[in-house]
């Protein structure tokens, strides 16, 4: 985790270990951006987050019930007031979330669970049409006897 970038009202920019992007607030919000990886034509890619990618609040979330609609809950963000508190629970995450490697096993891992699926699919498919495509001639050479033997 490398520090990018401090703006003036001292929010502070890192690039995690995996290519996202985190952000501490001095409000108390601590902010990462969403993953860009994925597989495409068979091959595994990775991208680095931008500035513009999509953010997610990692805070903790409290339930708590209003004075005025005690039926309801209502969920609000456990704020973190410190700054090195903010930054130990950051990097908290990009220990445990942003190991690249694990990553992409994981992505592997589902790929290969869909390719299976795929596969299988297109087995009891191909099955299945050919059982009708049986069932049809059947039918076919029943009503060919049937005309035949009518005359």
């Amino acid at each position: 985790m490398k520090l990018i970038e401090e703006n003036k009202n001292g929010t502070e920019m890192y690039r995690l270990d995996d290519g996202r992007l985190g952000k501490i607030y001095p409000s108390g919000y601590v902010r990462v951006t969403i993953l860009n990886h994925g597989i495409v034509n068979g091959k595994y890619f990775h991208r680095d987050s931008t500035k513009k990618s999509r953010w997610y609040q990692i805070n903790k979330v409290e339930k708590y019930k209003d004075d005025e609609n005690q039926r309801w809950f209502f969920h609000r963000r456990i704020l973190i007031p410190k700054r090195s508190d903010r930054l130990s629970y950051l990097k908290a995450f990009n220990d445990k979330n942003c190991d690249k490697l694990t990553q992409k096993i994981k992505m592997l891992q589902i790929y290969i669970k869909n390719l299976l699926w795929t596969i299988d699919h297109v087995r009891t498919r191909n099955a299945e049409e050919h059982a009708l495509k049986q069932i049809n001639l059947e039918d076919k050479i029943n009503e060919i006897k049937y005309i035949v033997n009518r005359r």
